[in-house]
């Protein structure tokens, strides 16, 4: 695609409200409850090369992000030899786990990664500074339209967005060629086409290799949520919009597909949820198709993959795009100056861009995103494209997911689990997911 091209196609790309991502542990929100919140009313210290502040920052991410940040924390403490960067990286599956212990502690990170219900949760409960208070704000004059707005939750700034991205279907085209089944046609396929393309890729591979794996994420559901009419949260966020039929028909999904063979057994379908990308089935090039945030692609295989819509998206389209990951600030911070030059220049420098690329989703910042595609490889171009193509769609994103939502994700993925081992039926474990999401709304 031609850079113009790309350009206009990006102007579209972020004409957005706020959305979310992720979410992992149950013991946020009572953790964040015992915090006491507010910013500090002392003085900042002027860092200097010769005593300089030092600020905090935790992320979360594989080795191959960790080694990209601290790179980016070298030029970043290089040309501001007054702030040393401490950074905290820890796995995505216990990252809020963490967060939650340190929070609880007192202890929060000056700068903070966050995603998915995590931006309402924190900053609910006072945790995140209210960026708009920031005596010198964070320049944004160079991000798309709307991207700004993706960090905003009622009227107030809260994070700035590192990237966007959308959920997608990745496939691998050497597992879908070996086993002589043709590619999709992701403008017109539905998940009834999707489960026997998937039934056929194991059929017709070597064993051990499957058509594709359960998705048990709460984007992905409020995707599945939107393509059936239905949005994942009421309006209110204080209860699911979800119906209990629509939750029963995903699971009976998962588990015909499981029992087809088009999908592995139950303790292999655990093991591979909690991977690393890398060690995937698909990223051992052992699957033919999975559902999988766009950013995460080129993390999975050294195998040429594609990036599709998911089925269903026609007539009624489910995906939009979101922030990949967000930065906020502790309200705590005693250096919040040094912490906003820190995100200033996470988002806005050129340098970091080149080191970052688009690992954290594709850069707000135009000049940035101008910068970085060049220096993208195949399958992070072939990222860009498909976010372009979900930009066409000019879907209207849902409200940003509720606060008591966060650990929406773990109870969808324990009673997928349990479906899976047959400890219950698709019914049952939709009612139980249902109820159990609606109490901890309502709390």
């Amino acid at each position: 695609m031609d850079g113009n091209a790309t350009m206009r196609g990006w102007t579209m790309v972020f004409r957005l409200k706020k959305t979310t991502l992720l979410a992992t542990s149950a013991l946020t929100a009572a953790a964040l409850l015992l915090t006491g919140c507010g910013a500090t009313s002392s003085p900042e210290k002027e860092g200097t090369a010769a005593d300089p502040v030092t600020i905090r920052f935790a992320w979360w991410g594989n080795d191959a992000r960790a080694k990209a940040t601290f790179d980016v924390i070298k030029a970043f403490e290089a040309e501001n030899p007054g702030i040393k960067v401490k950074g905290e990286n820890t796995e995505f599956s216990s990252y809020w786990d963490k967060m939650a212990t340190q929070v609880a502690g007192g202890d929060t990170p000056d700068v903070l990664a966050m995603s998915g219900s995590y931006p309402s949760e924190y900053s609910s409960r006072g945790v995140l500074l209210d960026l708009d208070t920031l005596k010198d704000p964070i320049d944004t004059s160079k991000f798309a339209p709307g991207t700004v707005e993706l960090g905003q939750i009622d009227g107030k700034q809260y994070t700035i967005t590192a990237g966007v991205n959308s959920m997608s279907m990745v496939l691998d085209p050497a597992v879908f060629k070996a086993a002589g089944v043709e590619l999709p046609d992701d403008e017109t396929w539905t998940w009834d086409e999707y489960q026997d393309i998937a039934t056929k890729i194991t059929e017709n591979s070597p064993k051990g290799t499957f058509g594709t794996t359960p998705m048990a994420n709460d984007s992905f559901f409020a995707v599945w949520a939107r393509q059936g009419g239905e949005p994942l949260y009421a309006d209110d966020g204080k209860q699911l919009g979800i119906s209990e039929a629509r939750v029963t028909e995903w699971l009976q999904m998962n588990l015909d597909l499981q029992k087809s063979g088009a999908s592995p057994g139950a303790s292999q379908v655990v093991e591979d949820v909690s991977a690393q990308p890398e060690q995937t089935l698909i990223g051992q090039g052992k699957q033919g198709m999975k559902v999988s945030w766009s950013n995460q692609m080129n993390s999975y295989s050294g195998n040429e993959l594609l990036m599709v819509k998911m089925p269903g998206e026609t007539p009624t389209g489910g995906a939009w795009l979101r922030s990949s990951m967000e930065y906020g600030i502790s309200a705590k911070s005693e250096n919040t100056a040094a912490a906003a030059k820190f995100v200033s220049f996470l988002v806005n420098s050129e340098e970091a861009g080149k080191l970052i690329k688009s690992d954290r989703g594709m850069p707000a910042n135009v000049d940035v995103r101008a910068t970085v595609l060049p220096l993208l490889k195949d399958n992070q171009k072939k990222e860009a494209a498909y976010l372009d193509r979900i930009a066409e769609m000019k879907l209207t994103p849902p409200l940003p997911f509720p606060a008591g939502s966060s650990a929406t994700m773990e109870v969808l993925n324990r009673n997928m689990t349990d479906v899976l081992f047959e400890k219950t039926t698709p019914a049952e474990a939709a009612k139980k997911f249902i109820d159990e999401v609606n109490l901890n709304l309502a709390k």
